[in-house]
Parts: structure tokens; sequence; C-alpha cells
């Protein structure tokens, strides 16, 4: 109906567009045939017909008009919209300042607040009236009064020399309450893990064991009682609990509290007692089984005491502002030797390669792997990106008659890669930050060895994973796992020294993230030589890189009591490690307990953050895109200005405090 009346001549003008150009082609075809009287009668009932459909329309607009008149006037026209006045539907007539005009009584009965001549949006306040006058394909939107909901439904329509809205409210209340319904009642799977399991049981003794297992189980299955779920205990550790979709609600506005409940049994016992908790929602039951355990996956690769929700796009964070716990039992670590081990006997090559921007604790762990390679009688390659930070260290390789050829780009990784290639993957997870993107689409097999807190971004088709976010570098993982595949043959002392190079940078001289294992590769790594000087030369600076450094620290300003920011306006040299090293320099401003660096890069900006541990660097520039340790982070954000970048930072820090204060 609404199509119908919207302009006289709209529903029939395509139609009549077609019969006049067919019947054209046919008169001409009888004029070009010399039929000249049949063409002429043909053309004379053309023009008939035009004019008659235009009359005929013409007549039908102005009934509709007088009905319009009619309706709108009301008095002595009443009898005449009796049937309109009756429609089921409750039915309005709004002039175009949005003055009720006219209404049926299935209107009156629904809005009996609603006089007429008083405008119907100051009523209705959900009525957006300048999104009702612009709509062209007819109107469409949605309405709640007093307590219903309402689909309006309607169009503009011209009367005379003005034009009038009808519009047709539809009661979709009994929809929208069963939609409601339908979705709180929908089935969610938690998954709940506790953390360091086995570090307990070997840590106490069998009475002190017993007991706290008892109350960390005892708060667990009280927080599942909250959704009134059906919660078991598949394993020793781990709990599954289906609940109904209304209740997750109420466990993100209490922030997962059952969290810091367990997390406070451990810190009274002086043992790291956390537990992790990945849910799945938004799919089928089968669906939020297996998006639990992939949020289950990342929570612990996430190094755990946090909880993750999944869906089927994206993934939300609570909790995970304490460190890691460093695991004292290597036996991942054997089975994860032992599996390489297999993957590069069955390799006709090996290609190894880490993140843009090369760091030595990449390139070290290259480099200590390649000797684990080499010792299985197979041929290593190391993809370097030519960074400023280990140009000196690749030179020295170089020199090397044994690595000669070893050291290649990306295009040159693109040639030697063959069906049967094992590309390693060191210090990096993310897709869009290895050296060599192109070989991740690649038929290849893959092993990822890293360190780093897993962000969503993860390089999914791996045969292998080796992901630590306790340990302080991927060095110190490399340097564990060729003890398992030493089979007696020992590295070189540039190969030692290169993993100690990425064991010092990593944890800051031992002083960051270094546990018992940290100085246990340690100790390892100088047995075969660890040259002390060359890693001291290796870490010196230029003297204008110092200045620059200098100079990005005597600018930062705190952005609260315990934050400093500095902003690097000028693009320069060897950018990446500057910014990092005045990043760590400005942690040694009193007061300070996180820093971060803002500098230029192509295309868009970089973001340096660095913590002494109070402070989770890591969530606070997840927030722009960023990721890595709670105390190591880094973010590159495109198409931004250095002061929009700035702003960003100083939001998302403020989001941050936001979320620890209410948890």
């Amino acid at each position: 109906m609404k199509q119908f009346y919207r302009n006289p001549l709209y529903s029939f003008i395509i139609g009549i567009i077609i019969n006049f150009i067919i019947a054209a082609v046919c008169c001409t075809v009888l004029f070009v045939n010399r039929h000249f009287i049949t063409g002429s009668v043909a053309a004379v009932l053309i023009v008939f017909m035009f004019a008659s459909v235009f009359i005929s329309e013409t007549i039908r607009r102005r009934k509709f008009n007088k009905c319009i008149g009619m309706i709108v006037s009301g008095g002595e026209h009443e009898h005449n919209i009796n049937i309109i006045d009756t429609f089921p539907v409750p039915m309005a007539i709004v002039q175009a300042d949005a003055t009720l005009i006219w209404h049926n009584k299935e209107f009156s009965s629904v809005f009996e607040d609603i006089p007429v001549m008083v405008p119907i949006n100051k009523v209705i306040t959900e009525l957006d009236w300048s999104g009702v006058l612009k709509s062209t394909n007819g109107i469409k939107t949605d309405v709640h009064y007093l307590g219903k909901h309402f689909e309006v439904l309607g169009d503009i329509v011209n009367s005379d020399d003005n034009f009038n809205i009808f519009l047709y409210f539809i009661d979709r209340t009994f929809q929208e309450k069963i939609q409601a319904q339908y979705e709180n009642e929908r089935l969610d799977i938690a998954l709940v893990s506790i953390d360091n399991y086995d570090e307990i049981m070997q840590r106490m003794d069998d009475y002190e064991r017993q007991s706290i297992i008892t109350k960390v189980d005892s708060y667990i299955r009280k927080w599942g009682l909250e959704s009134a779920g059906v919660m078991r205990r598949f394993e020793r550790d781990r709990y599954i609990l289906v609940f109904e979709h209304q209740f997750l609600s109420r466990y993100i506005e209490k922030k997962f509290d059952v969290i810091d409940f367990v997390r406070e049994v451990g810190e009274n016992v002086k043992q790291p007692i956390t537990i992790s908790i990945g849910i799945g929602t938004g799919g089928t039951l089968a669906e939020n089984d297996e998006y639990a355990r992939a949020a289950i996956d990342m929570v612990l690769s996430r190094g755990g005491d946090q909880a993750a929700i999944k869906d089927d796009s994206q993934y939300k964070f609570f909790g995970g502002k304490s460190k890691e716990y460093e695991k004292s039992t290597r036996v991942r670590t054997r089975a994860m030797a032992l599996a390489l081990k297999d993957y590069i006997k069955q390799a006709d090559n090996v290609i190894i390669m880490g993140h843009i921007n090369t760091d030595f604790d990449a390139l070290g762990a290259a480099v200590g792997l390649q000797r684990a390679v080499r010792n299985l009688g197979k041929t290593p390659y190391i993809i370097y990106d030519g960074s400023e930070s280990c140009r000196d260290m690749v030179a020295r390789m170089n020199e090397i008659e044994e690595y000669d050829g070893m050291v290649i780009d990306s295009f040159e990784a693109q040639e030697v890669a063959v069906q049967n290639t094992l590309v390693i993957i060191v210090d990096v997870h993310r897709p869009s930050m290895v050296t060599c993107p192109s070989l991740l689409n690649k038929s290849l097999k893959i092993v990822l060895i890293d360190h780093h807190r897993r962000s969503t971004e993860f390089i999914n088709n791996c045969s292998l994973v080796y992901h630590e976010p306790y340990a302080s570098s991927t060095c110190e993982m490399a340097t564990e796992l060729l003890q398992y595949i030493d089979d007696g043959r020992k590295m070189t002392t540039f190969e030692a020294t290169a993993l100690y190079m990425g064991l010092v940078l990593d944890t800051k001289n031992f002083v960051m993230k270094t546990g018992v294992r940290t100085f246990d590769s340690a100790s390892y790594l100088r047995r075969y030589g660890v040259d002390t000087m060359y890693v001291k030369s290796m870490f010196s600076i230029r003297q204008s890189d110092y200045i620059n450094k200098a100079e990005i620290v005597k600018k930062s300003k705190f952005i609260n009591d315990s934050m400093v920011v500095s902003v690097c306006e000028d693009k320069i040299p060897n950018i990446f490690v500057v910014s990092s090293q005045a990043a760590d320099d400005m942690l040694g401003i009193i007061g300070v307990k996180a820093s971060f660096v803002v500098y230029p890069i192509e295309n868009g900006v970089g973001i340096s953050g660095r913590s002494l541990g109070a402070v989770n660097v890591q969530l606070i520039l997840e927030k722009l895109g960023g990721g890595g340790h709670m105390m190591v982070a880094g973010a590159q954000i495109r198409g931004i200005s250095l002061n929009e970048a700035k702003e960003k930072l100083a939001d998302a820090v403020k989001e941050y405090i936001s979320e620890t204060a209410e948890s």
C-alpha cells in the first residue's frame, strides 16, 4: 500500500516505459515495411493508451488526496473513514513538524495518553523524527513505550501541496520476550583449571596439600552454584560448568572474584596457587565446548590466573594482573625436545625465523637451535631482516666459515623452502609480526617456540607449540631444549654467547623476570665459555644513540602518580633499540612504576612499555593492538599521529586503572 501511494505514477512508470518502447519499435517496423495505415493506427493507440493511464492515475491521486483530507478534517466526513478507523493495527497520521493530527481506535487503546495536535516525538521519546523525515525507502524503526516494544512502519504521502506521514505500530513485545528468554536460557560452558597443580603436590606435605585442595575446591564449587549450573570435576585439576547464559553477566559484574579468593589461599600459605577460567558462549552446545577449550588454552598461554570469554569472533579477558610463576618441573620441556628432534629428523631442511626488527633473543635462539639441526644432519637457515640492533652479530657470523650461507633474507627463504621443509618460529606467535609471513601460507610443518603472553592473534597451523609465558626469554627455552637434544655433540662458544645475550637482554642483566631455571640456563651456557666481554660490547651503543636516549628520558612526563610517558617527535636512527632502552632508564626515576615511549615509525606510531611488576604494561598495550609481557610490552599503530597515539595511550592507562580498582 505504501509503495502504491508514494507517487501517483511511481507504481506504473516502469511498465509504461517498457510498453511504450515495445509499441514504438513495432510502429517503426510497420513504417519501415511500408504498412503506413497499420502503423498510424498503432501510433494513435499508443498515444491513447498513455493518455488514459495518465488520466487514470491523476484521478486516483485526487481521490486519495480527498480521502486523506477527509481523515484529517473529520467532521461531516466521519462516516467515510469508519473502515480506516477500525484498522486492527495502531495507525496515525502525522504532519512534517511531528504534530499528531489523526489516529484510529486501536491507536487510542494502546497509546491512551497521547492526544491529537501534540508532537508525537515528545511523548514517544524514542521516535527519532529527524530519521523518519530522512527515510527514502519507507519508514522502519523501533520504539519502546510503557513497557511495550513496537516496530514502526510507514511512509510519507503527498496530499495537495503538503505531505503527511502514515505510521503503523506493530506490537513486537511478545516476540521480544520470547527472544530474551531464548537468549537467557542458552547454555554456556566454563572450564576451570587449577594452575600449578603438580607444584602444589610436590611442595606440600599430605595434610597441608589436602587442606589447600579442599579449600580451593570449595571456592570453585561455590562459584559454580551462583549460576545454578551443573559442575563436574573431570580431572584432578579441572572442572566443567554448564550454566544458563543469563548468569554470565553476573560473573562479569563480579569480575570473576573466585580467582582472587583462590589467589588469597595461595598467598596465605606462601605458594603460587591460582586458577584459570575459559568460557564458551554464543553458539551451539558443541561450539561452546570448542570455544571454552580455546579460551582455557588462551588463558594458560597468557600465564593463568585470569578468565577469558570466547564467542565466534573474539576474546574478552578478565584478571591477569599477577606475574607468571615459574614451573620447577621440566617434564614438558623434555617431551617438547623429543618431539622437536623427530620433526628435524624427518625434514629435508630447516628454516628458523623470528619477528620483524630482530633482537638478540630471537637471533640468539635461532643460532642455538641451528646447532641441534646440524647435529641431526640437516641444513639450517636463519632469516634475518637487517635490523640495526643485530647487525654486528650477523657480521661476525658471516666471518665464521661454518655459518657460510646460513643467514638469508625473506626472498631467499622462499627459494630454499621445499615441501618437506620444517619452519621453526622463535620469540613471536603473531603471524603479522614474523619476518617472512609467506612461509606460513605454504604447506610446511611449523614449530613455534615463544615466551610472550599469548594474544588473540596466533599462528594456528602449527604442528608443535612450545609456549611458556613464565620463561624469561626464548633463549632460556632454547637452551633447555638443547640439553635434551645434545646427543653428545656440544655447541660452540659463539652459539653459547648468542644464547646468553638473549638471556641478558630480556632479563635486563638478570634483574627482571628471572627464575631458578634462568640461572640454570645461564650456568649451562657458561660451561661452553661464554665471552662476557663480547656480550658487554654488543650492548654498548653509539654516542649519538646515547644522546638520543638521554633526550627521550629528559622529555618524559608523569601521566599519573606512577607512570611516565615520553614522545620522540623525530625519526632518529635505531629508534627501536633507543626507545626500549629509554623506557628501561625511565624506570630508574623515583616513584615510577611504568614507563612508555611513543615514537614515529613508517606509516604510524610505535610504543615501548616497561614496568617494574606492579603495573601490567601488556594489558595496557593490548588495548592498542600490541602485546608482550607484564613488564615488557610494545605496540604499533598505523595511520595515526604522535599526539593521537599519546591520547589513546592515556585512555588505555585510565581504563586499566579503572579495571584494576574495580577488581
